[in-house]
């Protein structure tokens, strides 16, 4: 398993961030580096130790399961052990993304009375992110499997597909396929799109009913052993409109050339542009109103975001990145096209999950 490898990895970057040691409240990075779903613990990590502390609902499992030992959080735990850790703790850092100011204050005052030696809390900025940007070798194996079944998903709703079914039926209907083939659950809430709904990119999936000649829009993912899928797939129910199909073309382009440029050292900024620019050379700047695209694994959207915009513009696509390509276009009153992968950097280049066709589709009725 390779939980320990997380944990050394983790270990190491203490310095980099000038702490002697770290708490992680996060339940998604503290499921990351033990495999254990709790609603409520807490991991203190030093230079060389770890320690899991969860209270009495978990602790005997996560004495048996956990690859962290396991503590009892009762009171002043935390402060207990700080004062048996060697070498002394001065510079305790917590993830200032997750642990919330009512638990910072209880910390700093239990430190401040309890602890024999002075210890500074010091906000560290999601400390897991680099390290679960960059996929080890199980979560590639959960991340395709997460894939082919939602992509399983999207053949299933396609075969749904007939005059007067309501997009919330599809939805429904594709999530009991899933659960009834080992899923935990939707990803993400499911999007069905008939005709103009589809114009709206998180429409949800409501009563309105298919029509003849109108776009579909399905946006679908999966949870399958906590890894997640994300696929997006637009077609046609019938002929369809000049001007969609127009436009799914344009889509169509501008992911194929996103793709082109997914592999080690592409910058997310000039990612996202050369896509981007497809779509406001062919007139529809204004209509594609989001990022081109994500980071995916324990979560549906995690780091990095796609854009030519802010932080993550410098940032750079590295080998066991796992990211979604979705451009897209949206024409109000009219419909939308999003066409969405998602993708795994590789070496020399990237690695499709989501294996189903992107040639324009018109089901005949």
């Amino acid at each position: 398993m390779p939980y320990q490898d997380r944990l050394s990895k983790l270990q190491s970057s203490l310095s980099k961030h000038e702490i002697d040691a770290l708490i992680i409240d996060e339940l998604t990075d503290i499921f990351y580096l033990t495999g254990l779903a709790v609603s409520l613990g807490r991991i203190l990590v030093t230079k060389k130790e770890a320690f899991f502390l969860v209270d009495g609902r978990y602790i005997e499992t996560c004495k048996q399961k956990s690859p962290i030992p396991t503590v009892l959080a009762a009171d002043h735990a935390l402060v207990n052990l700080l004062d048996k850790t060697s070498p002394q703790i001065s510079r305790l850092g917590f993830d200032d993304n997750s642990t919330t100011y009512a638990s910072y204050q209880r910390i700093s005052k239990n430190l401040d009375k309890k602890c024999k030696n002075k210890v500074d809390l010091i906000p560290t900025s999601s400390p897991l992110k680099s390290i679960r940007l960059i996929k080890d070798s199980q979560e590639l194996i959960h991340l395709q499997k997460a894939a082919d079944l939602g992509s399983q998903g999207f053949d299933y709703a396609r075969s749904l597909l007939q005059l007067g079914i309501q997009e919330i039926d599809i939805a429904n209907e594709v999530e009991i396929f899933w659960k009834k083939n080992g899923a935990e659950k939707p990803a993400f809430e499911i999007n069905i799109s008939f005709g103009e709904n589809s114009a709206m990119p998180h429409h949800r999936a409501g009563t309105d009913k298919l029509q003849k000649n109108q776009i579909v829009l399905m946006d679908m993912g999966v949870t399958l052993k906590r890894y997640n899928s994300d696929m997006t797939r637009t077609l046609f129910y019938g002929e369809g409109s000049d001007k969609l199909k127009e436009i799914y073309e344009i889509v169509k382009t501008a992911q194929a050339t996103a793709l082109n440029c997914c592999k080690p050292g592409t910058t997310l900024g000039n990612l996202d542009q050369v896509s981007r620019q497809v779509i406001e050379d062919a007139g529809f700047g204004s209509y594609y109103t989001h990022s081109l695209g994500h980071g995916i694994g324990l979560e549906v959207h995690e780091s990095p975001i796609i854009r030519n915009l802010g932080q993550h513009a410098e940032e750079i696509l590295q080998p066991g990145m796992a990211v979604t390509i979705e451009p897209g276009i949206y024409l109000p009153g009219e419909g939308g096209v999003r066409i969405e992968d998602t993708i795994l950097i590789t070496e020399t280049g990237h690695l499709n999950l989501s294996q189903r066709t992107k040639d324009l589709t018109q089901i005949k009725i």
